[in-house]
């Protein structure tokens, strides 16, 4: 039952039109959100009344009640606002209790309020879950819907003040609205909805030829669609598209729109239409904006590439010539020295990571790559390195590590060295250092454990503006640092992402007392059983090494050639060596190789087009593998050399341990097959 109480304040107020549509407009409302209860409610300086509700076996039971908390304040507009929320997420647990004696709900969704004669009323919908963003469009719509009756009541009242204020409305907000009788096939459109169209105040539209402002294409065909589908399922729209105006002007509008159904048949239409133009285009826009940027970052992410892969092919011929002095050399001495000298290559070759790592950063898609190591020889050798560089600068450098019983964790030891480096590094570069002095502490807590290190550059002091940029890449002040200081912020903000990648933080502070201190701090993990873990040699058994396999060793530069040849010296294998991936190709139709080494940037033929070829051809032997040699390290390069069909993937510079197991796979397999 729908029904307007007759002690109603408002009853009186109201003509039998207006009754009539409160009541349709509360069992609308209740249908169309599914729920059994939706009250227009009226706000009174003392009371709260309830003008209207879909049913009366609901709660509310009551007509009028007290109000929430000790009454309103007089301004109707405010109270609204102040003393009921827009819905029960927003509401104290005082409104909620309120709410649930007089209206049975524990959730609701308030109406935007409406002005009706000095006083305040709004939808409220009871038993809606706050979140359900389709409900509260429905009520969105609903109270448009509910304006448009108020409107045209107050038109009644009176008209020609009214006229103008609901015209005014309608061209601040640029809202237009619209009605559809279909028993008279007649089509309505507001002063406001004329002019988004840009017609002449006298044009009369018609359903089809509103449709036919709508642009032709997807527009038209959606809005014919949405429009079919409301009149037979009653189910209410809302849509952004393109109309073309008289005037041949393309607009975006936002469209809403309603059905009123009588069993089951559609008697009218209604809603609203926004011009959105602006709106769109500016979305369009910055969407246009993103991709620009992107594109740009794509090709300065290509161009770091390209500058990280030159500088690792001479880091891949010095690595390479001091293991060859290690295995010539018999002396013990000279050994450890080229052991040192082997390790810090290593390492070093993680500085040049520090532009792979910002273009990696940007598009953050770079990993982890987690393995066993010991923490503290790790810290030796690079604290080893950076005090050499203070040495060579005259500086003065302390260290002090203290690390429990089991310095061995687990985690990415290249990166944890990188971000080490980085923030030495930049300190060592400021002119003003006088001594850069390094603490790092392993706190062990079960099995886990927690690595702080601080590096701190004594007489180093930077601004508060410089320190709120200074983890930004390509962000620092640019009186406090420059290119040749830090690398334009490259190194610190990989640094940063680094940490924050490892679960840590890194942050910087800076004064006159203690100059500029770097503190890292993150959780790692303790490797159990460490020393049967870590850094084991590949070994061959004499049965293994009776098995002989053919090499091909394909490479566009000589060093890196005679480099991985030089990896082969202690055994009787037959390595042959390409210029490019033509002659690679030429080479592996004369001879079956079994192990074939692949770069991948050469000219003539690369070696994606090389491996390829060579696959299709069926040229290698029956157990017969390539694997990728290259300075290209990203996630996209190693997924396009297997999808090129290559087996491996080591990254330049070379270790040779890591060759070394894919030898063993490949006399493995061959001693096998055999």
């Amino acid at each position: 039952m729908i029904f307007l109480d007759e002690q109603s304040t408002l009853n009186v107020l109201l003509g039998d039109q207006l009754k009539t549509t409160f009541h349709y407009i509360t069992k609308r409302a209740a249908k169309t959100m599914n729920i059994f209860q939706c009250a227009l409610v009226c706000l009174d300086k003392d009371t709260v009344e309830v003008v209207a509700r879909a049913s009366s076996a609901h709660a509310p039971s009551f007509t009028v009640m007290p109000s929430f908390a000790g009454g309103f304040s007089s301004s109707c507009v405010l109270s609204v606002d102040s003393n009921f929320p827009t819905s029960s997420d927003e509401a104290s647990c005082a409104f909620k209790n309120w709410v649930k004696i007089y209206f049975g709900a524990t959730t609701f969704i308030r109406g935007k309020t409406h002005a009706l004669d000095e006083k305040c009323i709004f939808l409220v919908a009871v038993n809606v879950d706050p979140k359900r963003k389709d409900d509260v469009d429905k009520l969105s719509l609903l109270d448009e819907w509910l304006s448009t009756e108020l409107s045209k009541f107050a038109i009644e009242k009176a008209e020609h003040q009214q006229d103008t204020l609901y015209e005014k409305l309608q061209s601040v907000a640029n809202i237009g609205t619209w009605e559809v009788e279909f028993a008279s096939d007649t089509l309505t459109w507001s002063s406001q909805t004329k002019k988004i169209h840009e017609v002449d105040d006298d044009f009369e539209p018609s359903l089809a030829t509103a449709i036919e402002f709508y642009k032709e294409g997807f527009d038209r065909d959606e809005i014919s669609r949405i429009v079919a589908h409301t009149a037979e399922t009653g189910e209410p729209w809302s849509s952004t598209l393109r109309l073309v105006t008289a005037k041949g002007n393309t607009v975006w509008i936002e469209t809403h729109g309603m059905a009123e159904i009588k069993n089951g048949e559609c008697l009218r239409l209604f809603g609203t239409c926004q011009n959105v133009n602006k709106a769109v285009e500016l979305r369009i826009a910055l969407d246009q904006k993103r991709k620009e940027a992107e594109e740009i970052a794509a090709e300065k992410g290509a161009l770091l590439s390209r500058v990280s892969h030159e500088l690792k092919t001479p880091l891949n011929g010095i690595v390479g010539m001091l293991e060859a002095i290690k295995h010539e050399q018999n002396d013990g001495r000279r050994e450890k020295k080229a052991d040192f000298a082997l390790r810090s290559a290593h390492r070093l070759g993680s500085l040049i990571n520090d532009v792979v790592d910002y273009t990696t950063i940007i598009k953050q898609d770079f990993e982890l790559e987690t393995a066993p190591f010991c923490l503290q020889a790790l810290l030796e050798e690079v604290s080893s390195i950076i005090k050499i560089r203070c040495d060579a600068l005259g500086l003065g450098f302390t260290r002090s590590f203290e690390f429990g019983v089991d310095p061995y964790v687990v985690g990415d030891a290249a990166r944890v060295a990188q971000t080490f480096k980085n923030v030495s590094l930049f300190l060592i570069k400021r002119p003003q250092l006088e001594a850069l002095n390094i603490h790092v502490a392993l706190l062990h807590k079960k099995d886990n454990a927690v690595f702080h290190a601080s590096v701190e550059g004594a007489g180093v002091v930077i601004s508060e503006v410089a320190m709120r940029e200074l983890l930004k890449p390509l962000k620092n002040a640019p009186q406090e640092t420059s290119e040749s200081h830090n690398d334009n912020g490259l190194a610190l903000s990989a640094a940063k992402q680094l940490v924050s990648k490892m679960n840590g933080e890194l942050t910087v502070s800076s004064n006159e007392q203690r100059g500029t201190c770097f503190d890292i701090v993150m959780p790692v993990e303790i490797m159990k059983n460490s020393q049967d873990n870590i850094g084991s040699d590949v070994v061959f058994s004499s049965e293994l090494l009776s098995t002989k396999i053919t090499v091909l060793i394909v490479d566009d530069n000589d060093i890196n050639r005679l480099v991985l040849s030089s990896m082969f010296e202690d055994f009787s294998f037959v390595v042959d060596t390409a210029e490019n991936g033509q002659i690679a190709l030429e080479k592996a139709r004369d001879k079956q190789y079994d192990l074939i080494l692949m770069d991948l940037a050469m000219p003539v033929l690369d070696g994606f087009d090389a491996s390829k070829a060579i696959l299709a051809e069926k040229l290698l032997s029956e157990v017969g593998r390539i694997v990728a040699v290259t300075a290209h390290t990203a996630p996209d390069d190693k997924k396009a050399c297997f999808e090129a069909g290559m087996q491996g993937f080591l990254s330049k510079p070379v270790i040779k341990s890591e060759l070394l197991s894919h030898v063993k796979q490949t006399l493995i397999s061959k001693s096998t097959f055999a």
